[in-house]
């Protein structure tokens, strides 16, 4: 049983799209009927209970939704991160980054979600068994999504009509995220999904569902977790289901994991027993290199987002890193190295190395093959040095990378597990581990 609720550094950043999706925030559910503006409910996922208390003043969020919050930061990060959170485009820019045809039914469905995104607040209470403190700890986070919202409309008719409204391709859409939520996009949490992924998937369910399922399977510790086992009647309330039957919710959510199988990042997945007493069974098929997670770490990349991007793109770390060492060697200074180097193995064509063409992981019939030959792990010790340089912004002093190489296994640990300290902190460690100037 997990025996904290947090990553170490996650005091540092409130709210976050882990948080958002494991609290349901965002139903799976296709449609949902504006009149459901308030909801409550409590349900248990691997030893963590939650209760989650939502309030959403133009309905709550559901399907597609998803989709137009994640275009929504993507758009933030491309414009630089701001400081004052705050960001402008057109639904036409909006629909091109969604992959979405243009057209007055689609501008009307952003308008609709870009309006729940809004108005959706919401309370949401963890507790966990700390076997450490032989007691139950928790925590609490009141928060939203958005601060500040402005659409410029094309009125029909009167001036006086203040429902018929609607958006133009060109028409000026302003917004501001919460500082909290901000925070989490610069540091690269949104990209803790698998875009390509996203966009093959195709069905709004389909896509919400492997949202909740990434959301879940980091562990209390950062890590992501081979495998979920969860109750059917807590598994609706995280998904956002609450309200369906739970023949035709189940229903939705098995056509959900076929194609999740079928792309090849669910393993298994079974349902035993009956009814709300039964339980669901995941198997995820791709698993985290932990040498690779460290490199990424090492650039502050936070553990769940390196957990993911190791486990989906492996291949990719050690040319995306080249390529961000070499825009860093040539003056460039982004505004989070974490958020870039995220975005760097997300996009390799945008950051100008090659990539292999992304094939949908079909299940294979069962064959005998000679494997391929294991990829090389970095040595540690190179990982540890490159987070020296980082944190210095400049090579270490000879002698304290002669320290480095005789440095024990034990030592080589700690540093390891101390990345995501601050610099000043990660510096003092350092020191007192190679005992030597650095």
């Amino acid at each position: 049983m997990p025996t904290t609720l947090l990553p170490p550094n996650a005091s540092e950043i409130r709210i976050n799209e882990l948080d958002l999706t494991r609290a349901g925030i965002i139903s799976v559910q296709k449609v949902l009927p504006d009149s459901n503006k308030s909801w409550q409910v409590r349900y248990d996922i691997q030893g963590v209970v939650y209760e989650v208390q939502g309030d959403a003043a133009y309905g709550r969020p559901y399907g597609n939704d998803a989709d137009v919050l994640l275009a929504i930061q993507a758009l933030f990060f491309k414009a630089g991160c701001p400081e004052h959170n705050s960001i402008e485009f057109t639904p036409g820019s909006l629909l091109k980054l969604m992959n979405a045809a243009q057209g007055g039914r689609e501008y009307a469905r952003i308008r609709e979600a870009l309006l729940r995104l809004s108005g959706v607040k919401w309370k949401l209470i963890r507790t966990v068994w700390n076997a450490q403190k032989n007691k139950f700890v928790g925590d609490t986070t009141v928060s939203g999504l958005l601060s500040r919202l402005r659409l410029m409309d094309d009125v029909a008719g009167s001036v006086k009509n203040f429902a018929d409204r609607k958006l133009n391709e060109h028409a000026l859409i302003e917004l501001t995220f919460t500082p909290d939520f901000a925070a989490s996009i610069r540091a690269g949490l949104f990209q803790i999904l698998d875009g390509e992924l996203l966009a093959r998937l195709g069905q709004p369910t389909t896509r919400s569902l492997y949202r909740v399922l990434q959301a879940h399977r980091v562990q209390s510790d950062g890590t992501l977790s081979r495998e979920l086992d969860i109750a059917a009647g807590h598994w609706l309330l995280a998904c956002g289901m609450e309200t369906e039957r739970f023949a035709n919710a189940r229903r939705t959510l098995e056509l959900a994991q076929e194609r999740l199988l079928e792309e090849g990042y669910l393993k298994d997945a079974t349902f035993t027993g009956r009814g709300k007493a039964g339980m669901f069974h995941y198997r995820f098929a791709s698993a985290p290199v932990p040498q690779l997670v460290d490199l990424l770490m090492a650039r502050g990349v936070t553990r769940p987002v390196a957990e993911s991007l190791t486990a989906d793109h492996p291949e990719r770390i050690a040319p995306a890193l080249q390529a961000i060492n070499e825009r860093l060697t040539s003056g460039w200074k982004p505004r989070s190295v974490p958020a870039s180097t995220v975005d760097a193995v997300r996009n390799p064509d945008k950051w100008g190395y090659a990539s292999a063409p992304v094939k949908a992981r079909k299940r294979p019939a069962r064959v005998a093959v000679d494997p391929e030959p294991p990829t090389p792990l970095p040595d540690p010790r190179a990982v540890i040095l490159s987070a020296l340089k980082l944190k210095l912004k400049r090579a270490p002093s000879p002698m304290a990378i002669e320290a480095l190489e005789q440095l024990s296994a034990d030592g080589l640990e700690q540093l390891r597990s101390s990345f995501m300290l601050p610099s000043a902190e990660y510096l003092v460690l350092a020191q007192q581990c190679l005992k030597v100037p650095l």
